[in-house]
């Protein structure tokens, strides 16, 4: 059961809920954000629309990677535009679903997204919500706190994801390196001080080189950019 919506920075707003994947409880977190053209619901967890639409008018979901898909289809059904990463699509083709791509800027000019090619295994999207400078992120990096189930936490720690803001060994072995550099070192050239994540504990102030740290294996700093970045 998801908790109640909660504001964190002033036009963001987050829900959690507990999540399981293959006997892990990384739990799971929605994160609603305001724009001047409505409400972003990004990564969609199980609860009623009602508490997001008292918040204004919802217009787009994001299902930000080939995880993060398993209840978009109710904010479809609802209305919303659907928009997803690359090869959602194939994966679910129940779901009318909009593939982000480097040049599109679907939610204004007020979010920034950036879909990752580096790392195949799950083809995030990244994104920014400018006006509270808040980067958010979905199984990127993890930030799993020590209250989580000891298990959780044991197995995280040998994957490299624990403790404190992580990458696995999933991106180490699988990413392609030298476009992982442009990416992420894009993203760490963003404007950005707070760093949700679906899994684990927001990071508050110092987000960026949380972000910075979680990838130090890449060496982020001075990294080149992409052009359109």
């Amino acid at each position: 059961m998801a908790s109640t919506l909660r504001e964190i920075a002033e036009g963001v707003h987050v829900a959690e809920a507990h999540q399981g994947f293959y006997g892990l409880e990384l739990g799971a977190r929605m994160t609603v954000l305001e724009t001047s053209e409505g409400l972003l619901v990004h990564s969609p967890i199980a609860m009623a629309p009602e508490p997001v639409a008292k918040l204004g008018a919802p217009r787009w979901v994001l299902a930000p990677n080939l995880f993060h898909h398993l209840y978009a289809g109710a904010w479809i059904d609802a209305g919303l535009e659907g928009w997803c990463a690359a090869g959602l699509p194939e994966k679910r083709p129940d779901l009318k679903l909009r593939v982000i791509e480097p040049e599109t800027r679907p939610f204004g000019d007020e979010v920034a997204v950036l879909p990752l090619r580096c790392f195949s295994f799950s083809n995030e999207v990244v994104v920014l919500h400018r006006p509270s400078r808040t980067l958010i992120v979905t199984d990127l990096c993890f930030n799993l706190p020590e209250t989580a189930p000891w298990w959780t936490r044991a197995v995280m720690r040998g994957l490299g994801g624990y403790p404190g803001v992580r990458s696995t060994l999933l991106e180490r072995l699988w990413m392609k390196r030298e476009l992982a550099r442009r990416e992420l070192g894009t993203i760490a050239s963003w404007d950005f001080d707070r760093l949700v994540l679906a899994h684990g504990e927001i990071v508050e102030r110092g987000a960026k080189d949380a972000f910075v740290g979680a990838f130090r294996w890449l060496d982020l700093e001075g990294a080149p950019r992409l052009s359109s970045g």
